[in-house]
This record gives structure tokens, C-alpha cells and sequence, in this order.
């Protein structure tokens, strides 16, 4: 078993992004941004706690709504495009975003870096993109 970070092919595609796209990024920073998501599911936040002896007893409650995911666009100077969906991310929810919130805030010849979720890996979301000039580069693995 070869792990990931040694296979021919994918050293091969870490070196062109060190070589050859982090030296351009860095020299176009504006045109940059980069998109990932969190998630927080509320069923295992702590519903137990210590409190000092003789103190009133610990209530505490907790929200039941599920997962919730946050994504967003990190830029050199700010946070773009940030959204929070109920529920995890999926191929339709990323098209939503990328559409909806994403591309409004984009210009033409941005550049947008993201990770191999395959739910990124939209052609509809690509393709938005596309239709204002901007485009996704996805990191190697």
C-alpha cells in the first residue's frame, strides 16, 4: 500500500502547485479566493455540567435543529460570500451557494480554490463561473 502523499502522480501535481501556481497566487492575491465549509451537529453538544456544591443545580439546554454547515470564501483582505445551510453539504446546496451567493461577489479572472469534495466538482457551479469570466482550481490531493 503506497500512501497518497507518495504516489508518482500526485507529487508530480504538489510540485506544479508549488512551483508554478503558488508563485503566481502570490503575486495576484486580489484575484484570490478560497472556499471551505464547517459543520456543528447540535444532537452532541454536552447536556451535563459540574456546578459548586450547595449551588443551585446546572439546567442547560440544547438547540435539536441538527447539523448545520457554514461556508464561506476567505479573501487576503475579508470574508466573502458566507452562508449557513441546515444540513450537510451536497452537490445541490453548493450549486445554490456558488450561485446565489458566491458569484456576486466575484469578478472576472478570480480565482477560486477549493478542495476535492466531490460535491465541489459541479459542472453547474463550474460553469457559473465560467459565465463571469472567473474560474475553480481545486488543491491536489
Amino acid at each position: 500500500q503506497v500512501l497518497e502523499q507518495k504516489r508518482k502522480d500526485v507529487v508530480a501535481r504538489r510540485q506544479v502547485w508549488i512551483t508554478r501556481r503558488q508563485p503566481f497566487m502570490a503575486n495576484h492575491l486580489e484575484r484570490l479566493a478560497s472556499i471551505d465549509e464547517t459543520a456543528i451537529k447540535t444532537n452532541m453538544a454536552k447536556t451535563t455540567g459540574w456546578v459548586p456544591l450547595g449551588s443551585a443545580s446546572l439546567i442547560m439546554r440544547r438547540s435539536d435543529i441538527g447539523a448545520q454547515t457554514f461556508v464561506a470564501a476567505l479573501r487576503h483582505d475579508r470574508l466573502d460570500a458566507p452562508w449557513v445551510i441546515n444540513g450537510a453539504m451536497n452537490a445541490e446546496m453548493f450549486d445554490l451557494y456558488t450561485k446565489t451567493q458566491l458569484v456576486p461577489t466575484l469578478r472576472p479572472r478570480d480565482l477560486v480554490i477549493l478542495d476535492n469534495l466531490s460535491s465541489h466538482k459541479s459542472s453547474a457551479a463550474a460553469g457559473a463561473l465560467h459565465d463571469i469570466g472567473a474560474w475553480f482550481l481545486f488543491l491536489p490531493p
